[in-house]
């Protein structure tokens, strides 16, 4: 079967929600963002952005041999902050506001991003929500955090982070068959109908590894996908976190933390390469990361073409660690 614009779901009648297929004649308007966990590198981004003249040379963690097919000149139009994977990270009320500052004195969008958090977290998400200016995006990972947002900032714009999004994302696997085990979680109906009540109307989602352009769409809502790096797993036990802690209280919650993660991370080995050539793995934090491969970017091309996503993310954090040989 050979790749070609993604199927439309059915859509239960009364849905506010719009196609995830866009015409044909709008499908290169693909817009671009990129995503920080701490305020530092983005003001320097910006500020790279700013003075570079181009957006390729602002983005310097990507191959963009691998990224010609989508724009002959991508801008990027948006700056997400904040992160989807440990409450650890998130940002300071100072942070926050600086981050709101830079990016409306630059003229991008702004968008917030929340991982999944405990009970007290979510009083800490409380107050940082509340600095956000009415209609701005939240990326939320947190089904509490959801519900949260619908009953307590009913003036902020929810997204469907990716940790929402159940996907086969092995990046050991030794075939594409294992791909063929099942889409990704926003397929059934039931789900459908729980986000339009929340009033969800964007998702995030993964490039799996073996990935086509068609599995890359949802039956419903705008689709942003996150490049060059896909997430496998991630958990409570940050591995960077506890090499300097002693044997007997290792890996255990409830340490401070002193967000090792932003600089530091390891490349993982895997012990059986997948049929279409290695996937590099990563770990940072909490979470195992894979790159994608040159035919994971031509899936993506693909389904940019075929207008089924509409916003790529970039993450900066890779790119602001470059230097320890993260990404590269």
């Amino acid at each position: 079967m050979t790749d070609g614009p993604a199927a439309v779901g059915r859509i239960p009648k009364g849905s506010a929600w719009s196609f995830g297929v866009r015409a044909a004649n709008d499908a290169t308007a693909v817009q671009w963002a990129v995503s920080f966990t701490a305020a530092q590198p983005l003001v320097h981004f910006v500020t790279l952005l700013r003075d570079a003249g181009t957006d390729w040379s602002a983005l310097f963690g990507l191959d963009s041999r691998e990224w010609t097919p989508l724009l002959d000149h991508p801008r990027v139009a948006r700056i997400h902050f904040g992160n989807e994977f440990c409450q650890r990270l998130l940002p300071s009320v100072r942070a926050l506001r600086t981050a709101l500052d830079t990016t409306a004195l630059s003229g991008l969008e702004f968008g917030f991003v929340l991982p999944m958090l405990t009970d007290d977290g979510l009083e800490e998400a409380d107050v940082l929500l509340g600095m956000l200016p009415g209609g701005t995006e939240v990326t939320v990972n947190d089904w509490g955090l959801m519900r949260r947002l619908e009953r307590r900032f009913p003036g902020l714009r929810p997204t469907a982070g990716r940790l929402l999004c159940r996907m086969l994302k092995e990046p050991r696997a030794p075939s594409s068959a294992y791909l063929e085990l099942g889409g990704h979680g926003f397929m059934t109906p039931g789900l459908h109908r729980l986000l339009d009540r929340l009033g969800v109307t964007r998702l995030e989602i993964d490039v799996p590894p073996f990935a086509r352009s068609r599995d890359l769409c949802a039956p419903r809502g705008r689709i942003s996908v996150h490049a060059p790096f896909g997430f496998a797993t991630t958990g409570r036990i940050c591995r960077i976190g506890n090499l300097h802690r002693p044997m007997e209280r290792k890996f255990a919650t409830g340490h401070t933390c002193a967000r090792e993660c932003l600089g530091y991370g390891c490349e993982l080995s895997a012990r059986q390469a997948p049929d279409d050539g290695k996937i590099r793995i990563f770990q940072r934090g909490n979470t195992i990361f894979y790159r994608h491969t040159a035919a994971m970017a031509q899936a993506l091309a693909g389904a940019v073409m075929a207008g089924s996503i509409d916003r790529i993310v970039i993450s900066g954090d890779w790119n602001a660690a470059r230097s320890a040989g993260l990404g590269a």
